[in-house]
């Protein structure tokens, strides 16, 4: 009996659900192991920014793209990668220096005789067979301009004349730039070698203070004052050190460069000695300049012939009436 009432017993208790298990759960078959597939977790709903809060890493980046993107280079459209950089007027320096690394080269010419000399008896006919005076003597200048680090820069400038030669070499450093002052402002500083046969050779500084700016985009305005303590007028055929020939000067000049379009513009400048040995009209030079790829191209008409510091800086003894012509080339690397 007693082994049958255990038997009973065994029967009834496994007969009874567990504690962890519900009925429907113990009647549920079991799902197939590779049925068991879990669906992915939902998004997380969007952030909503809180005023004041600080934003990510991530918005910040967008942010900071944004920004350099809408950022207004007032000089972008000028000294972009397209067009060289605006170093001169047209004999006048900017106040803007070669970028560290590159090289300017230029070619200047002037002649000698003017386009239309009213004093002779067949102007016409002259102006004709003179070729607008490029027949005549012509002054050549050739320079090169290396960018040292960036706002310095190094120049080597040789200009030839009918009996003399003049060879400058300066140092150029811009101090200020407009993208960030709001004006460009550069300082240069130099020795002029004149050379004469016969003669002993002349070698004294120069000095120089421009500033430069950029309207709109499309005018540029540039002024300075400059110093030379062994100036000369552009005749200069004989002893340097002579009273007559020779002395300190100092003159201001402003230059005017406007972009009728990408590739055109039209420029004028005018040095006008103030103080020391100046002749008695001021330097005036004006053309139209075409700018391609790395390069510019200027036809120019003024009254001196003098591109160097030492000469311009003096005016000129040329009447308005008797304007030169000449061109400039520059090129950029």
């Amino acid at each position: 009996m007693t082994n049958i009432a255990l038997i009973a017993l065994a029967f009834t208790l496994a007969a009874e659900p567990t504690e962890e298990a519900s009925p429907e759960a113990a009647s549920a078959p079991n799902p197939a192991p590779m049925q068991a597939i879990s669906s992915p977790p939902p998004a997380p709903p969007a952030a909503v920014p809180v005023p004041g809060a600080k934003p990510s890493e991530d918005d910040i980046e967008v942010l900071k793209q944004v920004v350099d993107l809408q950022e207004d280079d007032p000089s972008a459209g000028w000294y972009g990668q397209a067009y060289p950089q605006a170093l001169r007027i047209l004999a006048l320096p900017t106040a803007r220096a070669v970028h560290k690394g590159g090289f300017e080269f230029v070619i200047d010419h002037r002649a000698s005789q003017p386009i239309y000399n009213s004093d002779s008896p067949h102007a016409a006919a002259d102006m004709w067979n003179n070729f607008l005076g490029l027949d005549s003597g012509l002054t050549v200048g050739l320079g090169l301009r290396y960018g040292i680090i960036e706002g310095l820069d190094a120049g080597l400038y040789r200009v030839n004349g009918t009996q003399f030669d003049t060879v400058e070499f300066d140092l150029r450093f811009q101090a200020l730039h407009q993208e960030e002052h709001g004006i460009d402002l550069m300082v240069r500083g130099g020795l002029s070698w004149f050379v004469v046969p016969n003669h002993d050779d002349a070698l004294w500084p120069f000095a120089q203070l421009y500033a430069s700016r950029l309207f709109a985009k499309q005018l540029l305005v540039t002024v300075g004052v400059m110093y030379h303590a062994d100036s000369s007028a552009s005749t200069t055929s004989g002893i340097k050190y002579a009273d007559e020939v020779h002395k300190w000067s100092a003159a201001w000049g402003a230059g005017l460069e406007y972009r009728l379009a990408s590739s055109v513009a039209l420029d004028a400048e005018m040095v006008a000695c103030t103080v020391g040995f100046c002749s008695k009209n001021p330097a005036f030079s004006g053309g139209v300049k075409f700018l391609t790829n790395r390069h510019t191209f200027a036809l120019v008409c003024g009254n001196t012939q003098y591109v160097t510091a030492d000469g311009y800086i003096t005016n000129t003894d040329t009447p308005w009436s008797k304007l030169v012509i000449g061109f400039n080339l520059t090129r950029e690397y």
